[in-house]
C-alpha cells in the first residue's frame, strides 16, 4: 500500500453535531489566535469572543441556499479540523476549511479538498472559495488548482475547474488592466 493510499485511509469525515460546538470553537481560536494574542485581549475575553464568532458563522451558514454542511476532519479517528462546503447546483462554494495546528502541513488540507473536487466533478459542478488575500492558505488553493478569478485587494475569489486555459496578458495601449480569456 503506497503513502497515498494510506494517507487517504487515514483521512476521513464526518458531519458535525451540536455535541462539537466545543471543539470546532478551539479549532476556529486556533486560526485566529496569533491576531487575537496580539489585540491584548485577557483570557476570558479571548474564549468569549471566539464562541460568539462560532454562532455567528454557524448561524450565517444557514442563510446560505442551500445551506452549508459542516463536517469534521478526523486523522486517524481523531478530529483534526473542519470543512463546510455548500452545494449549489451550479457551483459549489468552498465556505472553510481549518486545521488545527498539529495538523497542518501534513497533506489533510490538500488531500480533503482533492476529495472534494472527485465530488465535485461527479456532480458536473465547478468549486468556488474566497481567501484573504494575504493568507497562506492561498499556496495551498492554488497547488490544488484554484484561480483567482476576482480580487479587491483584501480578498480574493477563486474558481475550480476555472474554465478553459486562461491566457494574461500585460495591457495594451487601450487596456486600462490585464485581461484573462475563459
Amino acid at each position: 500500500m503506497g503513502a497515498s493510499t494510506a494517507k487517504q485511509q487515514a483521512l476521513t469525515s464526518r458531519p458535525a453535531t451540536e455535541q462539537d460546538t466545543a471543539f470546532l470553537c478551539a479549532v476556529y481560536r486556533s486560526v485566529r489566535e496569533p491576531e487575537l494574542l496580539a489585540m491584548g485581549w485577557p483570557e476570558a475575553q479571548i474564549e468569549a469572543f471566539c464562541e460568539m464568532q462560532h454562532r455567528l458563522r454557524t448561524a450565517g451558514y444557514g442563510q446560505y441556499l442551500p445551506p452549508v454542511e459542516t463536517f469534521l476532519l478526523l486523522w486517524q479517528n481523531t478530529p483534526v479540523g473542519m470543512l463546510a462546503v455548500c452545494r449549489d447546483p451550479e457551483r459549489w462554494v468552498l465556505v472553510s476549511i481549518e486545521l488545527l495546528p498539529a495538523a497542518r502541513s501534513k497533506g489533510i488540507g490538500t488531500e480533503t479538498i482533492a476529495r472534494l473536487q472527485q465530488e465535485a466533478r461527479a456532480a458536473g459542478v465547478g468549486l468556488r472559495l474566497q481567501a484573504s488575500s494575504g493568507s497562506p492558505a492561498l499556496r495551498l488553493y492554488e497547488r490544488c488548482g484554484f484561480a483567482c478569478v476576482a480580487s479587491d485587494g483584501a480578498v480574493q475569489r477563486m474558481e475550480w475547474p476555472h474554465g478553459k486555459s486562461r491566457i494574461s496578458r500585460k495591457p495594451g495601449k487601450n487596456d486600462e488592466s490585464p485581461k484573462t480569456v475563459d
